[in-house]
């Protein structure tokens, strides 16, 4: 009940800025994965986490409870082959830094941020964050991305939306379908998704067109 009263409130605060959203992301559609549960979500992040490298920059677009730290939660859990490392929202520290010091990552070396840009006005991250580093040498996961601000979105990323399925009233908050369309920008993940989506299938997730 708590969830509900809170959620139209918090909806209702931010139109303007979803729009801006919106059009700041790729026009072009990709397919749609189905995730019926938290533990599919954490199954996507984790297979994300399986073909990515240095230089990838993951957009995770969506509003409040949409799974975008869940399935940040999944990578960086497969980054470091560890399913009880500690990931938390970054909401308030705004940039959440997993550096791989003992050679335990997918790619040895590299380190993940995770960030959550919602609390900053847009552009002001390019102040706290070197993203020409962290887009070059880093893996980077980016809730919110809006708010980065055209002059420092990356040329070459992929881009999650997030959204519920049904009535965004009426679900369940762990248990409620999700759905994942996903949109490559720029050749080196346009060669990688195809790789991705049959990754996916693979472990039992639906995955479709529209």
């Amino acid at each position: 009940m708590l969830l509900r009263a809170w959620l139209p409130t918090v909806l209702a605060q931010r139109p303007a800025l979803h729009a801006r959203g919106v059009r700041a992301l790729a026009a072009a559609a990709g397919p749609l994965i189905h995730l019926e549960s938290p533990e599919d979500t954490l199954v996507f992040g984790a297979r994300l986490a399986e073909i990515s490298q240095a230089g990838d920059v993951v957009l995770l677009d969506g509003d409040y409870g949409a799974g975008k730290t869940c399935l940040a939660r999944g990578f960086v859990q497969r980054w470091f082959s560890d399913p009880d490392e500690s990931v938390t929202s970054p909401s308030y520290l705004i940039d959440n830094v997993y550096p791989d010091s003992d050679g335990r990552a997918l790619r040895p070396g590299v380190t993940v941020h995770h960030m959550d840009l919602w609390r900053l006005d847009e552009g002001k991250a390019a102040e706290l964050v070197d993203f020409p580093r962290v887009f070059e040498e880093c893996v980077a996961l980016i809730e919110w991305p809006e708010k980065l601000g055209e002059g420092n979105m990356p040329k070459q990323r992929l881009e999650v939306r997030l959204t519920h399925a049904g009535d965004a009233l009426e679900y369940d908050a762990d248990e409620a379908l999700r759905v994942a369309r996903l949109t490559p920008v720029g050749p080196a993940w346009e060669g990688r998704l195809d790789a991705l989506v049959e990754s996916l299938r693979d472990t039992g997730l639906e995955v479709s067109a529209e």
